[in-house]
């Protein structure tokens, strides 16, 4: 009977991880109309990158956008890339992934039952179960995103390093190198599970017993540390950014205008409610939440299992801090904490592995608590089966109902500006624009400039060439209220009841005019400098610097330029008291020039010019009509390239938009 056990662990698990998947997915079909459910418009930027990437532009949500750093996964894509290329295209291409969700979670089943080799044979029909008991891990597993390619090769890393441990000392080393790999594998699938691969790493170096301890180190962490750095490289090189997009867009940090305790209270705030629905409600409820996280326990205090126990709990700890930071942290089914509830779980099985080694009471007390942490989350399963149907619903009845209408129409728009949405370009065929920044467009920072305010990222639009800039905008209007009433004028709209998943019940689509927008190119008769206030390519360009936090927010206006005509542009606020800055580009030579600010309407103001150039004076600036830009004009004595200019609001706040240095 023996030599049949394994064989029929494998069938055992195959046969419970399709089991699970189809809970989810039958009722998904039953509300999406026979389309292959995706609870989530996100798997469609999956699909996006993986279709470039079947194109051979690896790395690019769209082609023709070049290098983009907002993918959340690298290796995910890349994965799904050779379906795509042999045919698998659209909506087809989520059944290769549930495939592949199905392969990867069986395989992560192998893993933990080669990890528990030494354990009774029941150990590993326990965890298999145990692994797929949480349904909110669940949701995500099956969703069509990258947790299921995690959490296969997180089943490796932990084999990898396990063996790493335990191999004769001449392959040692060669172990160790395998382990490493396997970690930069899953830092590249999630850049937050270097959380977890830099406690595992130092455990494989712990293990290394004879081996020197520098040489291990860059065995079991140098290839994560060479995939990081070459990362930072590249988005440094392709964006001007070492961070990745999503981090830029979603962490609490890159806020300019919160104060540090603001901050703190939206990390705290991320933390509870995560801790609350995460991690309490989801192993079970405050009655039995307990189980998972005493096993895991159990199997830290375990000698034989402390090695990968203990990094699994420092991980999953270190994942959630990371989370916290992260501003969606609370939204999209908690998807952000699986992760860390993954480690906590494949921990659990190795505690319970732990005690079914021990006595009769011990291995009864380990049984009951692996039934515990199995049965006590399942009474949600209804609950997140439920979820997952009706997000499935809401994008296939708004994001993709949306693309198709989009193709549908004659004639066929060049670009479509969106707001961090993939299904609309994926199953559309067109090409977009994220005007949130994720999706990348060369070199322009997108993702920063959705952080500072709307304004921003229509500055940079207006560095795009004509026939580049979106001519279709489908877009949320309370997500981007300004383009909606300035840009845009209404096609058609989306609405959905029932809406789960989805940032509002209505998607409408715009054309878009931005006729009010500056000529690219254009320049002032005798300007010899300009600094673009709120265009953050030119006020980094220009050493511009706002007064921060709580200030300095970016506002917009479209008013009457001197010819009367509409004309856009996007400044910062500069409360009374504070100041603005910038230098002169060295290229202008010394000389006297007139300082040109540009302001909209609304009360008087007294600024404090002061130039290193040439000492300081006081303007007054009157009171002015709403509907026109005014400029103030500044003489300066003498001014010249590296010159800093610094302007202080005295009396009321200053609404900066432009400025200019202009010579006859």
């Amino acid at each position: 009977m023996k030599p049949r056990e394994p064989a029929l662990f494998q069938a055992f698990a195959a046969i419970l991880v399709v089991a699970v998947g189809l809970a989810f997915w039958l009722p998904g079909f039953g509300r999406t109309g026979g389309v292959f459910p995706v609870p989530l418009d996100d798997v469609y930027i999956h699909y996006g990158f993986a279709r470039s990437a079947a194109l051979g532009h690896p790395f690019a949500w769209l082609p023709e956008n070049g290098y983009s750093s907002g993918g959340t996964s690298l290796t995910y894509p890349l994965v799904l890339a050779p379906a795509w290329a042999l045919g698998l295209r659209g909506a087809w291409l989520s059944y290769f992934a549930a495939a592949l969700a199905c392969v990867c979670l069986w395989d992560l089943c192998r893993s933990v039952r080669a990890l528990l080799d030494g354990a009774p044979r029941r150990a590993a029909w326990i965890a298999a179960p145990l692994l797929l008991a949480v349904p909110l891990v669940d949701w995500s597993f099956y969703s069509g995103m990258e947790t299921a390619l995690f959490a296969g090769i997180l089943g490796r890393v932990l084999v990898a390093a396990q063996h790493a441990t335990t191999a004769s000392p001449t392959a040692r080393p060669a172990a160790q190198l395998r382990a490493g790999l396997w970690g930069a594998l899953l830092v590249a699938t999630r850049p937050e599970s270097a959380a977890l691969v830099g406690p595992l790493g130092v455990a494989v170096v712990y293990g290394a017993r004879s081996l020197g301890t520098w040489p291990s180190l860059v065995r079991a962490l140098g290839p994560m540390g060479v995939f990081l750095a070459a990362q930072a490289a590249a988005n440094r090189v392709f964006t001007g950014e070492i961070s990745q997009a999503g981090a830029v867009r979603k962490l609490v940090g890159s806020n300019p205008y919160l104060t540090p305790i603001e901050a703190a209270v939206e990390v705290i705030k991320n933390l509870a409610v995560l801790r609350a629905q995460a991690f309490e409600v989801a192993l079970g409820g405050p009655s039995f939440a307990f189980a998972v996280p005493l096993l895991a326990l159990v199997a830290v205090l375990s000698r034989r299992t402390r090695l990968l126990a203990a990094p699994l709990v420092t991980g999953a700890i270190g994942m959630l801090l990371l989370v916290s930071l992260n501003t969606t942290a609370r939204y999209q089914n908690f998807r952000y904490a699986v992760p860390s509830l993954l480690f906590l779980l494949v921990a659990a099985a190795l505690g319970a592995g732990e005690l079914l080694r021990r006595g009769r009471v011990v291995r009864a007390l380990g049984l009951g608590l692996g039934l515990v942490a199995t049965l006590a989350p399942a009474r949600l399963f209804p609950r997140q089966i439920d979820h997952f149907a009706r997000a499935s619903g809401n994008i296939e009845h708004q994001q993709a109902e949306v693309a198709r209408r989009l193709a549908a129409l004659s004639p066929r728009p060049r670009r479509v500006l969106v707001g961090d949405a993939g299904a609309i370009p994926y199953l559309s065929g067109l090409s977009a624009l994220d005007g949130l920044g994720l999706g990348g467009y060369h070199d322009l920072p997108f993702a920063r400039a959705s952080v500072h305010g709307i304004p921003a990222i229509v500055e940079l639009i207006e560095r795009m060439p004509e026939n580049e800039r979106p001519d279709v905008m489908a877009i949320y209007p309370g997500w981007f209220p300004e383009l909606a009433r300035s840009f845009g004028q209404q096609m058609f709209s989306v609405r959905i009841e029932d809406n789960v998943i989805c940032a509002a019940p209505e998607k409408v689509v715009f054309a878009a005019d931005w006729s009010s927008l500056a000529p690219r190119g254009a320049t002032r008769a005798g300007s010899v400098f300009e600094v673009d206030v709120a265009d953050l390519v030119d006020e980094r360009a220009h050493g511009y610097t706002f007064p921060r936090p709580q200030a300095g927010w970016v506002i917009g206006a479209t008013l009457r330029d001197e010819g009367g005509h509409p004309r856009f542009d996007a400044g910062r606020i500069v409360p009374q008291g504070q100041s603005e800055s910038f230098v002169v580009a060295p290229h202008v030579t010394r000389g006297p020039a007139t300082l040109v600010l540009r302001t909209d309407g609304g009360a008087p103001i007294t600024l404090l010019v002061e130039h290193s150039g040439g000492g300081a004076q006081a303007v007054e600036i009157p009171a002015r009509d709403e509907g026109a830009w005014f400029e103030a004009r500044v003489p300066l004595s003498s001014v010249g390239g590296r010159d800093s200019v610094k302007i202080t609001a005295k009396q009321n706040a200053w609404r900066s938009f432009h400025v200019w240095l202009v010579r006859p």
